[in-house]
């Protein structure tokens, strides 16, 4: 079933009521009206002169330190959010998107458990969100949608929402699902925040999965360098979140989910070429303005 997103305006949010709440519903939302960036001033040129490090390049963004001058200010909703107990942040907790005009994301998930909050600084973009409890076709062991590019969001199958988001809109996408973006504008920048919950949530299909394969990995080392993850260093904590989120799952559970993961095998053969070219398209559009 196709829903709305639910939007709130940074006027009218009392963060210490909010946030709590918000947050262990793990459903999206937007805060609009979110003054952090002079975005003005932040043209291309000069993200790339603050951001282009690479010793902090990912597959389709760079990792940044926390920061804040006099054209970047870190949103309230997020300082409240890291000052949680229950949340574990990364050495290097902010990413930096900046994409062209067409570009396409893959549908995906964020791995390690990741909370993000998203805040659309320059430009428009296109969001298609699916729900964790109806998840679409998954990469084996991974967290990239096994789709093609004309898939369709059937709503009898898939609950998803599709929007936009405008300069000073903050999105919140909870761990577990998937996203498919699309860049509007000339010049689409965003920031944003991950942090990972010491809790698991076994609540949906993905979740579940989440648990298991994680233990998958510890006890099967081999997987990590097929499927790379660094699971040392997971949700930042490594063996600390692992053993919280592992604790109930048992061998049996490890070994059914390792069958349905080598089962989606044919599937893949068939999308391999295809997922490829657009996992590559990712990495080459940022920063590509």
């Amino acid at each position: 079933m196709k829903q709305d997103i639910r939007r709130f305006s940074a006027e009218v949010v009392n963060q210490d009521d909010f946030i709590p709440t918000i947050l262990n519903e793990e459903k999206p939302f937007i805060i609009s009206s979110i003054e952090a960036c002079d975005s003005k001033r932040l043209t291309p040129e000069e993200v790339k002169k603050l951001f282009c490090s690479k010793s902090k390049q990912d597959l389709g963004w760079y990792n940044s330190d926390l920061i804040e001058n006099n054209i970047i200010q870190i949103p309230g909703i997020v300082k409240q959010i890291m000052k949680r107990t229950d949340m574990s942040f990364r050495k290097l907790p902010m990413r930096v998107f900046m994409q062209p005009c067409g570009h396409i994301t893959l549908p995906h998930y964020d791995g390690n458990s990741l909370h993000v909050v998203n805040l659309q600084v320059t430009g428009r973009k296109k969001w298609i969100l699916t729900s964790p409890h109806t998840p679409l076709p998954t990469l084996p062991f991974m967290f990239a949608g096994m789709v093609s590019r004309n898939f369709y969001y059937n709503p009898e199958k898939y609950d998803f929402m599709e929007f936009e988001t405008l300069p000073g809109d903050l999105l919140f996408v909870p761990r577990y699902w998937y996203h498919e973006v699309h860049s509007l504008d000339k010049v689409n920048l965003n920031f944003t925040w991950v942090f990972t919950p010491f809790f698991p949530n076994e609540g949906s299909p993905l979740g579940k999965r989440e648990v298991e394969i994680i233990k998958l990995r510890r006890i099967f080392p081999l997987i990590n360098r097929i499927f790379p993850d660094n699971i040392r260093e997971y949700g930042g904590r490594g063996e600390e979140i692992i053993n919280r989120y592992t604790s109930n799952v048992n061998n049996l559970r490890v070994l059914t989910r390792f069958l349905k993961e080598v089962s989606k095998y044919p599937r893949l053969f068939l999308l391999a070429k295809e997922l490829k070219a657009r996992a590559n398209e990712f990495a080459i559009n940022n920063f590509n303005v």
